[in-house]
């Protein structure tokens, strides 16, 4: 399900009442959302952060949630096999006389 930056930042207002760290519960931010929940926002200075980065974490749990359901909603078969060739190369001996390498006195 794709997230509202509207109703995210609905859930950063209610730091304006003294509940901080809802809205990194709903982009789905758990252990963050507990710690800004335990000391205010991290006393004000991490709700104010987040008033300019909100947008930023709407989108990418936006598009893990959208990797996600692309991984469970493909229908190919998993236990598929990619072909493997193997080349081997091998160099005939040169054809002919072999040249000796001559000796200087």
């Amino acid at each position: 399900m794709q997230k509202s930056g509207f109703k995210a930042f609905i859930c950063w207002a209610l730091c304006l009442v003294g509940v901080c760290g809802i809205h990194r519960f709903y982009v789905g931010r758990t252990m963050s959302g507990i710690i800004w929940l335990l000391t205010f926002g991290l006393l004000g200075f991490g709700q104010l952060f987040d008033l300019f980065f909100l947008g930023s974490m709407v989108r990418q749990a936006n598009m893990l949630n959208g990797l996600q359901a692309y991984g469970q909603n493909t229908n190919t078969n998993t236990n598929t096999v990619a072909p493997i060739f193997n080349v081997s190369v091998t160099i005939p001996p040169m054809a002919g006389p072999t040249a000796e390498p001559t000796k200087t006195a």
